[in-house]
C-alpha cells in the first residue's frame, strides 16, 4: 500500500502537539478504537510483540487516559497514598490494554 504524496504532505503539516479537549469518556473511546485498529495490524509472532507494537501506535491515547485515571484516583490524596493510587491506576490500565489486545488479536501466548 502506497501513501500518496498529497496525503503524506497533509499528515506532516498537522502539528504533532495539537491537543483536543476530550472528556474522559471520549478519551477512553479513542483509546479503545486505537487499540482495535492497532491490534489489527500488529505482528502475530506473540502477544508481547502485538502489545509493544500497539502500545507504540496508541501512545498519545494511552498517555491521555492514564492522566485522566491518575487524576481521578489521586483526587484528595497526598504523598504515599497518592503514589500508591497512581501506581494502581497505571497497573490496571496496563492490564486492560494487554487484555484488549489479546482479545482483538486472538493471541494468548507471549
Amino acid at each position: 500500500m502506497r501513501i500518496g504524496p498529497l496525503l503524506l504532505a497533509l499528515a506532516l503539516t498537522v502539528p504533532a502537539t495539537a491537543q483536543e479537549v476530550l472528556t474522559p469518556e471520549q478519551a477512553e473511546t479513542r483509546l479503545r478504537g486505537c487499540l482495535q485498529a492497532g491490534a489489527a495490524g500488529a505482528p502475530r509472532t506473540g502477544l508481547r510483540d502485538a502489545v509493544v507494537a500497539t502500545r507504540a501506535l496508541c501512545a498519545p491515547q494511552i498517555k491521555r487516559v492514564r492522566a485522566n485515571r491518575v487524576a481521578a484516583a489521586t483526587q484528595g490524596l497526598t504523598d504515599e497514598a497518592a503514589e500508591r493510587a497512581e501506581q494502581q491506576a497505571t497497573l490496571e490500565l496496563n492490564d486492560e490494554i494487554a487484555l484488549a489486545i489479546a482479545n482483538f488479536t486472538g493471541l494468548r501466548t507471549l
